[in-house]
């Protein structure tokens, strides 16, 4: 059995049980926090922290096989562990030091990370409203971020802010600091149960040691990382609408007057949807573990020290495969969770059914950085050399 298959059979029973009531979980907006706790104690959340700081050791293609997973179940729990596996590979590749033990540490024992980086405020591009400022008292944090994602379900969050000096950092802050508001208002129409809303710090203390200078520009592979997790959601999407469709059609007893066969499951032209369904969500797979491929790459690079044009040399294709995957991953299951509908009649726009949830679900995912500018980045590299972002920023123009 290879490693991921091995890692996927021995965390599938804790999938399914956190998958079980997914969909009553959407119909009635019940935030799952139960199901992280479960996820949390199985040891998904420290899943590819080393083994020496207590661990799995997993390499990203085992995680992201799992992620996808997890997708499968519930495309809201893998998401909101974003920010979450993000920080823990950061830290991970981070120079050896007494705060990157503590860090893996604290993970292994149990602690999930949270977000709190984008901002619906009047900032420019490149920079930031949230402000960590000194003072008599020491380090004060004060700011509001939106797509708060997990941080509704985390323990510490990653605060983006900007120093004295205009620096851009990062605090971690435990989010019952006196100060912190987590507010659940996440208004999206999909993916309703990541916890993407406000988070509000009002004069945190934040102590020296909690924050971390971020560097931009540097070879990083962390942009295609934070992406990767959202095609692994709507990879696991792709296969739940495949699951879905097979079981509808197998219980289905209702057919047409000018249908092709007796039963549904009989009927050639609703097997050859179901098969269509199936190779979308093969493309998607596909195309998700060859970009994740280049993960594991970097990360055998960077651990081998190194760095530099020769790092920039590995991440390149990453973020090119990256961006090729989501013109791949989310078209090809956009339109599953459509043709999904041509199984049944009416019955399958049920509401009990909640089928509609998987093309919302993945409508959302995709909204994140809308393909037109993948695409684009494509393009110029292939045209004129021009390297795909590897990082970006949002605000005003």
């Amino acid at each position: 059995m290879t490693r991921i298959a091995d890692a996927v059979e021995r965390f599938a029973p804790v999938f399914d049980e956190v998958g079980r009531d997914a969909v009553a979980r959407e119909l009635a907006r019940r935030l799952p926090h139960d199901e992280v706790a479960l996820l949390r104690r199985a040891g998904f959340t420290r899943v590819t922290v080393p083994e020496e700081f207590g661990g799995g050791g997993e390499p990203p293609s085992v995680l992201f096989a799992l992620l996808a997973e997890l997708g499968r179940r519930d495309p809201n729990l893998a998401q909101l562990l974003r920010s979450h596996f993000s920080f823990v590979d950061r830290t991970i590749l981070s120079p050896d030091s007494e705060e990157r033990s503590r860090r893996l540490a604290l993970v292994a024992g149990g602690a999930i990370i949270g977000n709190a980086t984008h901002e619906r405020s009047s900032a420019k591009v490149g920079a930031l409203s949230t402000t960590l400022t000194g003072s008599p008292d020491g380090l004060r944090l004060d700011g509001t971020k939106y797509y708060s994602t997990g941080t509704l379900f985390a323990d510490l969050v990653s605060v983006a802010a900007q120093d004295d000096d205009g620096a851009l950092v990062a605090a971690l802050v435990p989010t019952a600091a006196a100060g912190v508001d987590v507010v659940d208002d996440w208004r999206g129409f999909g993916q309703r149960l990541t916890g993407s809303g406000t988070t509000v710090f009002r004069s945190v203390v934040v102590d020296e040691d909690a924050v971390a200078r971020r560097v931009i520009g540097g070879p990083s592979h962390g942009g295609a990382f934070v992406q990767l997790v959202l095609l692994a959601a709507a990879a696991g999407i792709g296969r739940a609408i495949v699951d879905d469709a097979v079981a509808f059609v197998q219980k289905r007893t209702r057919t047409y007057s000018h249908a092709s066969a007796a039963t549904a499951r009989e009927d050639p032209l609703v097997q050859e949807t179901v098969g269509r369904l199936s190779a979308l969500s093969f493309t998607a797979d596909a195309a998700l573990t060859a970009a994740v491929a280049g993960l594991d790459a970097s990360v055998a690079a960077q651990s081998a020290g190194v760095s530099g044009d020769a790092l920039r040399d590995v991440i390149a294709p990453v973020e090119a495969a990256t961006a090729r995957a989501q013109l791949v991953v989310l078209p090809a299951v956009l339109e599953a969770a459509t043709l999904l509908f041509e199984v049944g009649g009416a019955s399958a726009v049920d509401t009990d059914l909640a089928l509609d949830r998987h093309w919302r679900n993945a409508r959302t995912l995709a909204s994140h950085n809308p393909l037109a500018f993948k695409a684009r980045a494509l393009g110029d590299l292939l045209l004129n050399d021009t390297p795909v972002p590897g990082w970006w920023s949002t605000g005003e123009a």
